[in-house]
């Protein structure tokens, strides 16, 4: 973000334009990159998230179901198809 602001400012200055335009500029290109960073930040929480929930799956830990409020179904239906699996292998021994 502090990138994105000094290009800015450099931009702005270079060709000129008055400070309030540059303020306005400088304004515009910081709030954009911060929602940009911020929605970005909240996916890769949610890969974090998902891989946590799948590490404790495979370890073969209790998994609590309000860990499934916050991620798709996909996840969830693997996670219940790897343990109707692991009950068909004890079944069988």
């Amino acid at each position: 973000m502090l990138i994105a602001g000094a290009i800015t400012s450099i931009t702005v200055y270079m060709r000129g334009l008055g400070l309030k335009t540059m303020l306005i500029a400088l304004l515009a290109a910081l709030v954009a990159f911060y929602f940009l960073g911020s929605i970005i930040v909240s996916i890769l929480d949610g890969f974090d998230r998902r891989n946590a929930i799948m590490k404790l799956s495979e370890e073969g830990e209790v998994i609590d179901k309000t860990d499934f409020d916050s991620i798709d179904e996909f996840v969830e239906n693997e996670v219940e198809e790897e343990s109707s699996e692991d009950e068909e292998n004890d079944e069988s021994r």
